[in-house]
This record gives structure tokens, C-alpha cells and sequence, in this order.
């Protein structure tokens, strides 16, 4: 199961996008906008399309959410280890690209408050970026910022120890140990979207289907057609 466009979610509304621009809209779970026109609908109508928004509303928070607390469970990982070492140059130097990787990661992803935001993709796409792409992008940045904090900190007390020596293992292995920590929390995340997979497959079955029936009453919907089976 897939959405084809990205869902856009607040208190009030739901939009329904592609390229960023908005197809339909649903206001207050029983207004239906379609390219910015105002779509009348029958009690009945409006009874389907407020189980559909409402079905979206119960999901989509579910799907970012994993994503989200995982990113934010590996970056703070690396952030803790950056805090109070090196210079303010340098301090600078690593926020921003734990800043821009956290961007680069959750462009997909967005979580603010009550708004959530998923870009189409499939509930196996979301899986392999949670086994794979976020792991990768993760474990490279560790090694990257991490791996500059301790050479940082390695050189500045050489300055002011000439004795103090400090092996490359010994360096590394602080270093894998925090990739092993931020591995297993994304394991446990992984682990948690498979155990939720079959409920969140058959919720999307359940909202395809009324998906369907709405496009059938509101035939301007068939144009935009948001849950797929792949």
C-alpha cells in the first residue's frame, strides 16, 4: 500500500499535494475544495468524506511519527557527543551539518505541533529508508562530526600535554560504540513499523476502499487518487 501525493495535516485541514501545490482539500473534516473550487456534497456525501479525513487523520501522524522519533533519536545522539568540544568555529561547523542532514533526512517527514506532513511513498519505502537510508546517512555523519571532536580534543590537550597519547582504536572505538547505540534505536523503530505493518496496511486497505466510493459520488476526486495498492 502507497499514497501517490503528499498529505498535509492540520487541526483544521487536510491538503492533498503534488509538486507542493494543492489538489483537494478537505476543511474541518466536511469541506471538500478541489483545485481551490468549492465542491457541495449530500449529508451522505459529507458523512463518507468526514470517515475518509478522519481515517487519514488516525494514519498519517502514526507513519511520521516513527520516522521522526527516529532521526531525532540518532541526531541527538551525535549532538550530546558534540556539546562543550572544540572551538566556537568548529562547535558552528558540526551543528550546521547535523543541521543539514536533519534536513536532508526529513524531507519526507515533517512534524510541528499538531501538522504533519508525508511525501508519497509506499509502507516499504518507509522501511527501507528506516533500515537503510537513515541508518547509512546516520552511521556516516557519526563518523564524520564525531570522529572531528576527537581529533579536536585529541590535538588541543597535546598542546598542553606533550605526554598525552591517545591510540586511533582507542578514538574508533568510541565512535562505533556510539553507531551501535543509534543502530539499535533504529532496529527498535524498524521493529516497531513491522510490528504495526499489517494493522497499517489494512487501515490503508480500509481507506482505499472508501477512497473509491467518494470518487464515485464526487467523480473531480477520480483525478486524484491518494491511498494505491502496489
Amino acid at each position: 500500500m502507497a499514497f501517490r501525493h503528499g498529505i498535509l495535516i492540520s487541526p483544521d485541514q487536510i491538503r492533498v499535494l503534488t509538486d507542493d501545490r494543492t489538489q483537494f482539500q478537505i476543511n474541518q473534516d466536511q469541506q471538500l475544495f478541489i483545485q481551490g473550487q468549492w465542491i457541495t456534497l449530500s449529508p451522505e456525501n459529507t458523512a463518507l468524506l468526514s470517515q475518509y479525513s478522519q481515517g487519514m487523520r488516525k494514519f498519517v501522524p502514526q507513519v511520521v511519527a516513527i520516522a521522526v522519533d527516529s532521526v531525532e533519536l540518532g541526531l541527538s545522539a551525535i549532538e550530546g557527543m558534540l556539546i562543550g568540544v572544540g572551538n566556537e568555529t568548529q562547535q558552528e561547523e558540526w551543528q550546521a551539518l547535523v543541521r543539514e542532514t536533519t534536513y536532508q533526512l526529513m524531507s519526507r517527514f515533517v512534524r510541528s505541533g499538531e501538522h504533519f506532513y508525508l511525501a508519497p511513498q509506499s509502507l516499504n519505502e518507509m522501511d527501507a529508508f528506516l533500515h537503510g537510508e537513515l541508518k547509512d546517512n546516520l552511521t556516516a555523519l557519526a563518523k564524520n562530526t564525531v570522529g572531528a571532536v576527537w581529533g579536536a580534543l585529541r590535538d588541543a590537550l597535546r598542546q598542553t600535554d606533550d605526554n598525552f597519547e591517545r591510540s586511533e582504536s582507542q578514538d574508533w572505538q568510541s565512535v562505533e560504540q556510539l553507531i551501535s547505540k543509534i543502530n539499535l534505536g533504529l532496529d527498535a523503530k524498524a521493529e516497531e513499523l513491522e510490528e504495526k505493518s499489517a494493522l497499517f496496511c489494512q487501515r490503508l486497505r480500509e481507506l482505499d476502499e472508501i477512497e473509491t466510493e467518494l470518487q464515485q459520488q464526487v467523480p473531480k476526486l477520480k483525478d486524484y487518487d491518494v491511498v494505491i495498492a502496489k
